[in-house]
């Protein structure tokens, strides 16, 4: 456990923000995985209650008329749970990111207290809200009887990501040292998901039988998705590419990156940082085009990838 801090300093240093995670983070009993430091029963916790929220979604859905058992309706209720992860995560993660000097390679230990109860409260949420996708949406829900779980190529490219993701975050927390590189990237790569979801959702609910009646719904979704991809843009081909390049060049080139995250470490997280911002190509073209084109109020939109 963690030392508690005097209560004077606790309350003028620690963002506001950052309160709930801090405490939740603290109350949580505590299972370390085997050989390390590292707390695994809150991202277990958070990993139960997103399972609990996708079906509590899903079967919301069904009494709002949606298909029973079919993929459109198990993709609609995930965009909601994921909705709620990134707008309650990218909260907490600006309040971390700015309250500390941004250092890639950046040591835990000589932070604050509260801001290493922060990170790993973040950071384990996160890990949960991976293991709970993992599992729900390419295993239960892609599962044959007598066959097992059937993926796209598109399924294992993000069961993937969620793999490695969920290494790079807990081999920074064990090594306790370069969580800003993994968390600056969770922050820009989770900011333009509030208004991503939403749009992956409208653009499924346009198809239904039981969302027909609604004449609002093919236009909020037209301006959502302009909304949507300007950010996107802004995100994915300036904020990502800066914070890749700075935090490669921090952590491979500088005596101090080299220092605090040994290279046998960083340099497998390269290809993480790269591949997520190679791998997001695609929805940057769709988003250009998206833009070209305008707002679209026939209700189709300009297609999904």
């Amino acid at each position: 456990m963690c030392q508690s801090e005097k209560p004077t300093e606790k309350m003028e240093q620690m963002p506001f923000i950052l309160r709930p995670w801090v405490s939740a983070y603290r109350a949580t009993p505590k299972i370390y995985i085997p050989g390390t430091d590292v707390d695994i029963n809150f991202s277990l916790r958070f990993a139960i209650f997103f399972s609990i929220l996708r079906l509590t979604f899903r079967y919301i859905l069904y009494s709002l008329g949606w298909p029973r058992g079919d993929l459109n309706t198990y993709f609609a209720s995930a965009c909601i749970a994921s909705f709620c992860h990134s707008s309650m995560i990218v909260p907490g993660l600006a309040g971390v990111l700015f309250s500390q000097k941004y250092v890639p390679s950046g040591k835990l230990e000589t932070s604050p207290t509260w801001y290493q109860d922060a990170t790993h409260a973040l950071m384990g949420f996160c890990t949960g809200y991976m293991i709970y996708d993992s599992i729900m949406g390419y295993v239960v829900e892609t599962w044959q009887p007598g066959v097992g779980p059937v993926l796209t190529a598109d399924d294992w490219s993000y069961l993937a990501h969620h793999i490695l993701t969920s290494l790079y975050m807990i081999s920074a927390r064990w090594n306790k040292a370069g969580h800003m590189s993994a968390m600056i990237l969770m922050f820009i790569g989770e900011f333009s998901a509030p208004l991503m979801n939403p749009h992956l959702f409208m653009e499924k609910a346009l198809e239904q039988e039981c969302c027909k009646g609604l004449s609002w719904l093919p236009t909020l979704f037209a301006y959502n998705e302009q909304v949507f991809s300007a950010l996107y843009l802004i995100c994915r081909t300036l904020g990502s590419p800066v914070a890749i390049v700075y935090g490669t060049y921090q952590l491979l080139f500088t005596k101090k990156g080299r220092e605090d995250v040994p290279l046998w470490l960083s340099i497998p997280w390269m290809p993480m940082c790269w591949g997520v911002q190679f791998g997001s190509i695609p929805w940057i073209m769709t988003c250009i085009e998206n833009l070209k084109q305008g707002p679209v109020l026939n209700g189709v939109g300009h297609g999904e990838l």
